[in-house]
């Protein structure tokens, strides 16, 4: 399988839970301006879910994970965190909640894995 191939095969954000994206776009593009952010959402793809272990995080990986990032965080309404890292946002973390095991087994459902 080539890189592209995968690429294309990892769910988008819209499709597989598509009230948090809606929810992301509207945080950065009504609520802090951040109108370079929000255009991204509708392309988001999931790669891979959060290794925490914990059954109620849904937390899930936009991108690889890369030590040493520098990375700026956003708060997500109490939910969780969106981090971005060079413009383009890479990691969502939504807190361990009834929220955050729904989110995962979605994710699961819809073959995202770790």
């Amino acid at each position: 399988m080539k890189v592209g191939e995968a690429v294309e095969q990892s769910p988008l954000l819209v499709e597989v839970l598509p009230s948090l994206a809606k929810q992301i776009k509207h945080y950065f593009t009504n609520d802090i301006s951040r109108f370079e952010l929000g255009r991204q959402v509708d392309t988001l793809r999931i790669k891979t879910l959060c290794d925490c272990g914990e059954p109620d995080c849904g937390s899930f990986y936009l991108t690889t994970y890369e030590e040493d990032r520098d990375i700026e965080e956003f708060n997500l309404d109490g939910i969780g965190t969106i981090e971005t890292q060079n413009g383009l946002i890479t990691f969502i973390e939504i807190f361990p909640s009834p929220e955050g095991n729904h989110i995962r087994n979605t994710l699961k459902n819809n073959g995202v894995l770790y």
